[in-house]
């Protein structure tokens, strides 16, 4: 039997990052000095991960009510997050000015492909346990680019803003 809460939540949790581009959206200030390659790639990142997690996650059920088998829903899911985790490595590790630091670029191609290798190994085991795990390696790409973008957002613009009020 298929856990459809977990993977239901999931897929809330995906519509509920791409909402938080929004809120990055109204965080950045044009005057931040953010270059604005890096916060398009940004947005970007975060709303197309997120509507990624959120196909993953309604998929599972959808696919689940066709095959009314949880190890072919498994495998199969596992199969799209491979496909489409690939597809994005391909598209948002591109050389440029959203990635200035050539060594910081190859560390996140690296990640992101010892990722897919294990969202992979589902594809062979088609276990549900393991299909929730693979649920939460999209899950971690909008929420660490949020926490970034937030932190570069507020921590240094906002600590030296107060610094200059107490003068």
């Amino acid at each position: 039997m298929l856990d459809t809460a977990f993977f239901m939540t999931m897929g809330g949790l995906g519509v509920s990052l791409a909402g938080f581009g929004g809120l990055f959206s109204a965080l950045h200030h044009d005057d931040s000095g953010m270059d604005p390659a890096i916060y398009r790639w940004r947005m970007r990142e975060i709303v197309l991960s997120s509507f990624r997690l959120a196909f993953l996650g309604f998929g599972v059920v959808v696919v689940h009510g066709f095959t009314d088998d949880v190890a072919a829903t498994a495998r199969i899911i596992s199969g799209l997050a491979v496909v489409t985790g690939f597809a994005s490595l391909l598209t948002s590790m591109k050389p440029g000015p959203a990635w200035p630091n050539e060594t910081d670029r190859r560390g996140a191609i690296g990640g992101s492909s010892m990722s897919l290798l294990v969202v992979a190994g589902n594809v062979v085991a088609g276990s549900q346990v393991y299909l929730r795990v693979v649920m939460l390696i999209p899950l971690l790409q909008p929420a660490l680019v949020f926490i970034r973008a937030t932190i570069d957002a507020t921590g240094s613009a906002a600590g030296a803003a107060a610094v200059e009020d107490h003068r």
